[in-house]
């Protein structure tokens, strides 16, 4: 079903052009922002394929991130990244980068870009120095710029209809002094000036799309926007961002203490129809079945992974939250990361957390995106007609075998993925209860 364009925002809820709730549920397809500046897929299934299967499994938005570094890039993409896209051949990542976004638009889907990191490479850790808006390499200024040369190159393209603008806020070192991410104070550090500043720049040019703002603390954190909201010059456009893995809790958290933490972090801003909190990162390894509390621990999966699963589960059953899984990969690209050098992953790396199969054209987990698709649909909200979510998966799950290209009733489902690496995303532990 497509979505009517352009969206804006009602108290907590993001609704579009008729003024009907639109729940964000989407998925990260990431690469463009690491060291080749192109996301993996390409070399196994056309683009098109691939979007209009992330679509009939139910996803109506992708996030797809980028650096700024891979928006100046003019070396061509390697070959065997393309493999499947002969007609990329000799293009430069953002020209790859155009051709991605208008399959996945062309497929009805929303696109959220996301400057992922300044210098381009894996994220995150406090030691990246990419965990600000500017470093050593990068101004402020060349980061505002980026954004209105992104928003200039998708106007015409609506359902572009949000623009993720910085991706987990955390400390960085520069000149040898180490900053630490602000909210309303005033300092050079401060990220609400700065979303306001880049909101109405990107405003300027396109007034239509969304500004999603991420909290600090890796994403973990927006409780300074109770008393410093981001105030932008075109009214109802403000969406929040949340991150969370299980290492941003206590380990075995009681599903009590569980929502409170998000409560206070962010949640807060749903629960008093402040605006609208998008999970725009949230995921784990999809071969481990004890992940989902759905099977005994194994290599990939834990009884303790299982405990966070349930609990960010129930609160965004009960939140009805708008959401994004990382990620869609099965594979890594070649990601190093920048300042330190050290390789996190090379090409080709199994991603366990993906939504797709090793060969992307089937499902990793069908038990898993089953729980997934139960949590699709909007329950709350302007124009919702539905009755209110069980927090139990629903017959949508019975997509989950259908193979991308296949037309028409599902599939046998395919078997789970083995064990393997951990999420591309994987910041330090940060502080209970924030």
């Amino acid at each position: 079903m497509s979505i009517a364009v352009p969206l804006s925002v009602n108290g907590r809820y993001i609704v579009d052009a008729k003024g009907n709730r639109v729940r964000l549920a989407g998925v990260n397809w990431f690469g463009a922002h690491e060291d080749l500046g192109v996301v993996t897929g390409l070399h196994r299934v056309h683009r098109r394929s691939l979007a209009e299967y992330i679509a009939s499994l139910g996803f109506n938005s992708v996030r797809f991130p980028f650096s700024l570094s891979m928006l100046s890039q003019t070396t061509a993409v390697p070959d065997y990244t393309l493999a499947a896209n002969t007609d990329l051949y000799g293009k430069t990542p953002l020209e790859v980068f155009d051709a991605c976004v208008e399959a996945l638009t062309g497929a009805g889907l929303i696109v959220i870009p996301n400057c992922h990191l300044l210098d381009r490479g894996w994220c995150c850790s406090n030691d990246d120095q990419n965990g600000l808006w500017f470093n050593d390499a990068w101004t402020a200024a060349q980061f505002t710029a980026g954004w209105q040369a992104i928003t200039t190159r998708y106007k015409s393209n609506r359902l572009v209809a949000a623009m993720d603008i910085k991706n987990e806020p955390r400390q960085a070192t520069l000149n040898g002094t180490t900053l630490t991410p602000s909210w309303g104070t005033g300092a050079s550090t401060d990220f609400m000036a700065m979303y306001t500043a880049t909101g109405d720049a990107i405003h300027k040019i396109d007034p239509d799309v969304l500004i999603i703002c991420e909290g600090l603390a890796y994403g973990g954190d927006l409780t300074p926007v109770a008393e410093h909201p981001v105030t932008l010059s075109q009214p109802g456009k403000v969406v929040y961002s949340m991150h969370d893995y299980p290492w941003y809790h206590a380990a075995n958290q009681a599903e009590s203490a569980y929502l409170s933490q998000m409560e206070k972090a962010g949640g807060y801003l749903l629960t008093n129809q402040i605006a609208p909190v998008w999970l725009g990162e949230f995921g784990i390894d999809e071969g481990g079945m004890a992940n989902f509390a759905l099977g005994p621990t194994s290599q990939a999966g834990t009884a303790q992974t299982g405990v966070w699963w349930t609990n960010i589960y129930n609160w965004l059953t009960q939140t009805d939250g708008d959401w994004c899984w990382w990620g869609l990969n099965p594979e890594h690209p070649k990601g190093t990361t920048p300042n330190t050098g050290q390789l996190q992953f090379n090409w080709g790396d199994r991603a366990g957390e993906s939504v797709l199969s090793a060969d992307w054209t089937g499902v990793a987990n069908p038990a898993v995106l089953e729980l997934l698709q139960a949590i699709m649909p909007a329950h709350e909200g302007p124009g919702v007609k539905v009755p209110p979510a069980t927090g139990k998966p629903s017959a949508g799950g019975q997509r989950a075998g259908q193979r991308a290209g296949q037309q028409g009733d599902a599939q046998a489902p395919a078997e789970p993925q083995p064990a393997g690496t951990s999420p591309d995303d994987t910041p330090p532990p940060v502080s209970q209860g924030i």
